[in-house]
């Protein structure tokens, strides 16, 4: 009986000390990549449909390979996190205007898009080049 409550006690004592680390890594990307320097100026209410999932991008030095969801909105541009990753990440709408020095690279041999806001640099695949163009032709 013992036996089996110690054993016990070191699962609930190891899903706590993951959780606990996984949250603390989590949250430090948010903070390297600039996502919570971010969103303290265009933090907003997550969006339930209408996005692109599975997204791979880069905000500031955090790659997020397959955890970005992105939408296009009158308002701006729309970026989140998959719902496991979201430590320290508030959805945020990062308005038009505001998004400068559009970008067209190849970078390790696929073609991306850069733009910058508030010092931060953002990377989102080509394939949305297209929308994004339209929407800073009407938007911005």
């Amino acid at each position: 009986m013992e036996m089996a409550l110690f054993i016990v006690g070191i699962i609930i004592a190891f899903c706590l000390f993951f959780t606990a680390l996984w949250s603390a890594i989590v949250f430090g990307f948010s903070h390297v990549s600039g996502w919570q320097n971010l969103a303290s100026q265009y933090a907003t209410p997550p969006l339930h449909e209408g996005f692109y999932t599975n997204v791979s991008g880069q905000v500031g030095l955090a790659s997020y390979n397959n955890l970005l969801r992105i939408a296009f909105t009158e308002k701006g541009l729309y970026l989140h996190i998959m719902p496991f990753f979201q430590v320290g990440h508030k959805p945020l709408l990062l308005p038009w205007h505001q998004l400068r020095h559009w970008e067209l690279t190849t970078s390790l041999f696929r073609k991306v898009v850069y733009c910058q806001i508030d010092g931060v640099r953002i990377s989102l695949p080509h394939k949305y080049w297209g929308t994004l163009q339209s929407y800073l032709s009407a938007y911005a």
